[in-house]
């Protein structure tokens, strides 16, 4: 239970061009400038980032790197910790244009003998989402988006960013497949100190009433909404997910 607390919690396309001729050119130079005009958007309205996160539950914490990366074709969105008796490591691949198209999650977590993993795959041309692992099923995405654990962070930082102050967002949940919509709202604000600064916040809500659970997100205004801190209660026992450190921005 406390590892499927931690999955939901955090817890792809390579285009070979070929100039053949001159209206191949013409093409190659027209997907150049979609290419640059994406990682342009997505860069200045979600920006790279690198920060040092604590990860706190009831039975153990630990601290890991989170970090969201730009490449030609996809962003990822990780959080890695190798610790001698803890490894944990997620990550999201995705498409970031006008909307979020999710590729592909992983998330494996081993605590000492223990060890779990899962792993989405989104294939949006049979329309099929696939689960393995610790799960398995298979279900049908629908035309609008579906995130994943991780990614769908992006998209809250985003809707605050457009002025959004209530919203819903699509997941799947862990176990079943089942597609969900989760309802978000901003229920405050609040002022993070982190390495000696303080930070204006916004405190945005989840509730899933189907499993009596709360999550609330701490978002930094200055720095596109960045997550300082994500509290999940539940009736099982409180995760916590903390920045300590922001290593790089921008």
């Amino acid at each position: 239970r406390l590892v499927l607390k931690i999955i939901q919690f955090n817890l792809v396309m390579i285009q070979n061009l070929k100039m053949l001729n001159r209206s191949s050119l013409i093409s190659f130079g027209f997907s150049f400038m979609l290419l640059f005009s994406f990682k342009a958007e997505a860069e200045s309205m979600i920006p790279d980032f690198s920060a040092r996160y604590i990860f706190e539950t009831d039975q153990f914490d630990f601290e890991g790197i989170r970090q969201l990366k730009t490449f030609a074709d996809k962003r990822v969105f990780s959080f890695e910790d190798r610790a001698r008796l803890i490894k944990a490591e997620f990550y999201s691949e995705f498409i970031d244009a006008d909307e979020i198209k999710s590729l592909s999650y992983d998330a494996n977590f081993r605590f000492t003998f223990f060890r779990r993993f899962t792993n989405f795959d989104f294939d949006w041309e049979t329309k099929k989402l696939t689960s393995t692992g610790q799960y398995d099923w298979q279900a049908t995405l629908m035309e609008a988006p579906v995130y994943d654990p991780l990614n769908v962070q992006v998209e809250l930082r985003k809707r605050l960013m457009l002025g959004e102050t209530e919203f819903s967002l699509v997941l799947p949940e862990i176990k079943t497949g089942e597609l969900v919509e989760n309802t978000y709202a901003i229920k405050g604000e609040t002022i993070f100190t982190l390495e000696g600064k303080e930070y204006p916040c916004v405190i945005l809500e989840r509730v899933r009433t189907q499993d009596n659970r709360i999550t609330t997100y701490t978002m930094a205004k200055d720095l596109n909404y960045l997550i300082f801190k994500v509290t999940d209660n539940d009736p099982d026992g409180d995760i916590a997910l903390t920045i300590k450190q922001l290593l790089s921005f921008g």
